[in-house]
């Protein structure tokens, strides 16, 4: 059974020789965030970069590779730097995805000289069972943190009159029994988790279950402020997965137990001035 821990920077261990990593984006300044774009038939993998002060945000992403040897991890040097760029207050720039060399390969962000970060580089583009006709961008990551577990589709990245849509998909073969999403507006990293989202999945609309046989849902955008810049909205996820215990007379019972959670955030752009 898997064990999964709500951390918004989340750290592995990688053995001996290698140095502890933290994988995630600790800078409040800036955005980064992969998606795909779905201009049929083409599927592009962009990175974006929106920067959320109001002075120059000065970037440089670098790579930052691994190899395995004798069961360990030791840093391979490459040189690369694989952008800079200058973000004016407010500016959202789109850039083409780098290309992933091999399973090891990692973004290392700096900012003004400093050490930010890292991005785990993941080339892996969505199944053709997660895709929609009517569904444009497409993206396993939340912004400046960790993956997902599943696939987020939307109408746009941007805020639109009217209202808008989700798209929420598990791989198949997924192997916890189900995992249940509650969609929030706003970042909400201050309230308690919510210890059973089964139960408020009844009276919940925004609460929806995924499963092998419920593999996917789509589920109103939260109506988010037009004056936030940009604006985020929460997805919190609770996974359910089959366990057991022994009674006193030490005689086997199956049960169902929420194996963790996680929160992640997602931004909402303001529309592109023509």
């Amino acid at each position: 059974m898997r064990i999964y821990l709500v951390v918004l920077l989340f750290l592995f261990q990688l053995p001996a020789r290698a140095s502890q990593i933290v994988v995630g984006i600790w800078s409040k300044n800036f955005l980064a965030w992969d998606v795909w774009e779905q201009q049929m038939p083409k599927l592009t993998h962009r990175l974006l970069l929106y920067n959320q002060v109001a002075r120059e945000v000065a970037l440089e992403i670098r790579l930052l590779r691994f190899k395995e040897k004798n069961t360990q991890f030791i840093t391979v040097p490459t040189h690369k730097v694989l952008l800079r760029v200058k973000l004016q207050p407010g500016q959202l720039a789109q850039f083409k995805y780098p290309k992933q060399g091999t399973g090891h390969d990692y973004m290392e962000f700096f900012e003004n000289g400093q050490r930010v970060g890292i991005q785990e580089i993941n080339a892996a583009q969505p199944p053709a069972t997660v895709l929609r006709p009517d569904f444009r961008y497409y993206t396993a990551n939340s912004a400046n943190f960790g993956q997902l577990g599943y696939w987020l589709a939307l109408e746009s990245l941007y805020q639109q009159p009217g209202p808008a849509r989700l798209a929420l998909t598990i791989p198949k073969g997924y192997d916890e029994a189900y995992q249940l999403v509650k969609v929030t507006a706003g970042m909400d990293t201050l309230s308690p988790r919510s210890s059973n989202l089964d139960s408020l999945r009844i009276t919940d609309a925004a609460i929806v279950r995924l499963d092998n046989q419920s593999w996917g849902a789509v589920l109103p955008r939260p109506a988010l402020p037009e004056s936030a810049a940009p604006a985020l909205f929460t997805l919190e996820t609770q996974y359910m997965s089959n366990s057991y215990y022994y009674d006193e007379q030490k005689v086997k019972h199956p049960r169902l137990e929420s194996s963790g959670g996680a929160r992640r955030f997602i931004p909402v752009f303001a529309r592109p001035r023509d």
